[in-house]
This record gives C-alpha cells, sequence and structure tokens, in this order.
C-alpha cells in the first residue's frame, strides 16, 4: 500500500448518463459491507434481478467496493462526474460553472475503472500525481499505452511463441483492398479451412463475430463488409479458425509479481439452438443464449483450470483481470482473450466472497 496516498478521487467519466443516474440511487452503498452490496447484484444462476431495488451493471457496484476498501486504508474518497479538467504546467484544474479551481494533487490518488486513459492528458497527469506523493490508479495500466485492439491481439503478441500451444492458425488483415479480396479469401480457405471466425471487434468479447462456412456459395458479399471494417482504427479484424469447444471457462485473477492467484472460476455453455454460420453476426447474450455454472473452489476442476489460467498468466503483463481460454474436443486448450475489466458473474454464497477478494486484490495493485 502506498503509504503517501491520503486522498482520492474515483472518476465516473466512463459512465454513460443513464448508468450514471442509476448509481446516484444507490448512494447508500458506500456506507455498507462487501457482502451487503451483494445482495443489490443479481447472483449468476439465479432470477433474481428486482429492478425495483438492484442493479446488474458492473461499473456500478466497482467504485462502492473501492470505497469500502478505501475505507480500511483510511483514505478519504469522492465522485467525480462529466468534469472538464486541465493541465497547466505541474497543475491540475477543474471548471467548474463559470469558475476555474485548482485542484490539490498532494498525496491525491486519481482512481478510473473503465476507460482506457488514453488521452495523452492523462499521462501528463499521472507525472505531476506521482511528483505530488499521489499516483493515477486503474487495472492494468498497460491498457493506458496498448488501447485499440487490447484485450484481444495485445495478448495474443504476448503469447505468440506459444502460438502452437494455444493460438492455433490465425491472419490479421491490413490494408487489404476489395481488389484483393478474392485471393484473400481464397487464401483463408486453403489455410485456415471452410469454417472460420472473424472477430470484428477485438476489444470487446462477444460483440462482432461472425462465423463464415467458405464452402458455402456466395460468401463474397457478406465477407466485403466485414473486410472493409478492418481499416478503421480499433475496429481492427482478427481470423482464426473455428474450434469445436467441449468446455470454455472464465477465471477472474491477479498477477501481482510471483503471486499469481485465480479467485474464481465460471463455466459457459451455449445454447446449441442456433447455427451460427447462418447469421450475420453474433452476440453473446442478444444472438446466443449463454449458462453459467459455478466452479467450485475446492473441485479438481478448478484445480486443473487454475492451473492452464496460471501457465498462460506468467507469460502475460496483465496484473489483473478476467482470462477466458476453452477445450476443444480434440483435447486442446485455446486461449480466447483477457478482459481487463470483465463484469463480476457472482453465485449465491461463497463466490460472493470470491469475488470481492478478486476485487480487493485489483486494488491492492492499483493503490499500491
Amino acid at each position: 500500500m502506498n503509504k503517501n496516498i491520503k486522498r482520492s478521487i474515483i472518476s465516473l467519466d466512463v459512465m454513460s448518463r443513464d448508468v450514471y443516474d442509476k448509481f446516484s440511487k444507490f448512494s447508500h452503498l458506500q456506507h455498507i459491507s462487501p457482502a451487503e452490496m451483494w445482495e443489490y447484484y443479481p447472483k449468476t444462476g439465479k432470477n433474481n434481478l428486482d429492478p425495483k431495488t438492484m442493479f446488474n451493471e458492473a461499473p456500478i457496484i466497482e467504485p462502492y467496493l473501492m470505497v469500502n476498501y478505501l475505507k480500511q486504508k483510511k483514505i478519504s474518497t469522492v465522485f467525480w462526474y462529466n468534469n472538464a479538467l486541465f493541465i497547466y504546467n505541474e497543475k491540475l484544474f477543474r471548471i467548474v460553472g463559470d469558475k476555474i479551481v485548482e485542484i490539490d494533487i498532494k498525496n491525491l490518488c486519481f482512481i478510473s475503472f473503465r476507460e482506457s486513459f488514453a488521452h495523452p492528458f492523462y499521462k501528463f497527469l499521472k507525472i505531476i500525481l506521482e511528483q505530488s506523493g499521489g499516483k493515477l490508479a486503474k487495472p492494468n495500466m498497460q491498457t493506458m499505452y496498448n488501447v485499440g485492439c487490447m484485450n484481444k491481439l495485445y495478448a495474443f503478441a504476448e503469447l505468440y511463441h506459444r502460438r502452437e500451444e494455444l493460438l492455433g492458425d490465425f491472419i490479421i488483415p491490413f490494408n487489404i483492398t476489395p481488389r484483393d479480396y478474392p485471393v484473400f479469401i481464397k487464401f483463408l480457405k486453403d489455410n485456415l479451412g471452410d469454417k472460420i471466425v472473424f472477430k470484428q471487434d477485438c476489444i470487446q468479447e462477444g460483440k462482432g463475430v461472425i462465423f463464415k462456412d467458405l464452402s458455402k456459395d456466395n460468401q463474397l458479399e457478406s465477407i466485403t463488409s466485414i473486410l472493409n471494417a478492418h481499416k478503421i482504427k480499433t475496429r481492427e479484424v482478427f481470423i482464426t479458425s473455428a474450434v469445436d469447444i467441449v468446455n470454455e471457462y472464465r477465471c477472474y485473477f491477479t498477477n501481482h509479481g510471483r503471486k499469481k492467484t485465480v479467485f474464481s472460476i465460471k463455466q459457459r455453455v451455449n445454447s446449441g439452438d442456433i447455427d451460427v454460420y447462418e447469421r450475420d453476426n453474433i452476440q453473446i447474450y442478444k444472438n446466443i443464449s449463454v449458462k453459467w455454472l459455478e466452479v467450485k473452489t475446492d473441485s479438481m476442476v478448478f484445480e486443473n483450470a487454475s492451473k492452464i489460467a496460471k501457465s498462460i498468466m506468467k507469460d502475460m503483463s496483465y496484473d489483473t483481470g478476467c482470462l477466458e481460454f476453452a477445450y476443444t474436443k480434440d483435447g486442446k486448450v485455446v486461449f480466447f482473450e483477457v478482459n481487463q475489466m470483465a463484469g463480476p458473474l457472482p453465485f449465491e454464497g461463497e463466490d460472493t466472497t470470491n469475488m470481492t477478494n478478486y476485487y480487493f486484490s485489483m486494488f491492492d495493485k492499483m493503490i499500491d
């Protein structure tokens, strides 16, 4: 724990207005324990969401968990939302109405969760905070420097030396023009096979997934629209062979130095009642019904999945997050992605404690 830190600001600027309005309605959560907080968040595997008294947005519970954590460290906290800020030399200023207010940054911790801190403003903010005994804190500070396809392609780059073991064959196009599409598609078919997957939005899992069967006729038109998107920044296209999945796991972890810890694992089972190759675009939950199963921490499944997760983590610079991988029908392990801030999926009982421990370990790294 950074002993210099005395005050903190939790930035909520990433929130949409409707989520922020809901966040404000639950302000009493900052005065209760994590165990009580989880009573306002639906448990996975149960139909227990009461819209009158509960919420289902991870960005709401995370700041309140952080407040509880900071109280234990005797650090005062305020929330900021939709603030106009600027840095002048080595000072931070905030515009409030028609006034400009200098912010005291001595021993101040400026905290965020889900935004990338990609704007150059934050690189300078980090410098002046550290000069004043404070810090800029967020999960996975790497995403401040590796934006765009951080969650998918940055992780793939770190695991590239284990490509055959964990990644399989894949293609990342760059500057492919429409005149190149026919020959490019033939290359895909010849090298990846008939059944392939286009990941059109590499930032967030479950969005922009397109399955294609190249053995079918008239595929060029739909694939053209996918390939056109790869020229747009942060919309790079990742292409790989489709695999037959037996089990898929979502592992919440922290990776602090030599201490690698997996706190909670969920097993995902997709609905089998949809032909993914007949859809232009697949979004998890929207098009595919997903069932989550709790993997108990004292089970062999948890032990084996944790070993695999830790083995993958040792080659990545992510200090916290949610790692997803799958077992295939031919017995291989396939890495899918790392989410720097995957929403919690708490089950009733001990798993809410597991999720609290995961977040508090994350906070230890952020504030240290």
